[in-house]
């Protein structure tokens, strides 16, 4: 393709700068959480997860993750053993476990939070409501063109 190898970013493809801007983002996400918090990104989005809807199972908390139940069962066990979170028996139904986040877990994700939300304070250039727009649909296309192609979202994490 004319111009992938292009190192210019102004002048390189889009689907290259965005796949670029990605695996840089990736990288800088990583690096963030890690500066502000001793969470690993997967026990970060996994408290987050259930902070927003307190009481999900842990496949629920791994879909929204985007990992297998099989990545995520460490996390959970080490965030229970920090005293972060809970494991319940469903009372309607005993083989359910349902997830729940410890007022320890609380704390420690808002200060998580506000960490990363500095870090990323750093590099944001502010976007007006109608380019994220536009920049949403465009992405929401792209990943929505992956999903059909592949059957659906990787969740390897």
């Amino acid at each position: 393709m004319p111009g992938f190898l292009e190192r210019d970013p102004q002048r390189m493809p889009l689907n290259r700068l965005v796949g670029l801007t990605g695996r840089r983002l990736s990288l800088y996400w990583e690096q963030a959480v890690a500066r502000s918090t001793d969470l690993s990104q997967t026990a970060l989005l996994a408290l987050t997860a259930i902070d927003e809807r307190d009481g999900r199972t842990h496949r629920e908390v791994a879909e929204s993750c985007w990992v297998r139940p099989a990545t995520l069962t460490p996390v959970i066990d080490a965030l229970e053993s920090d005293g972060l979170l809970t494991r319940q028996r469903d009372t309607a139904d005993r083989r359910v476990v349902r997830l729940r986040i410890t007022p320890a877990g609380r704390a420690a994700l808002g200060e998580a939070w506000r960490g990363v939300r500095a870090e990323f304070r750093r590099i944001d250039p502010g976007t007006s409501p109608a380019a994220e727009a536009l920049i949403r649909k465009y992405l929401l296309a792209i990943l929505s063109g992956l999903n059909e192609r592949e059957g659906g979202c990787d969740q390897s994490g």
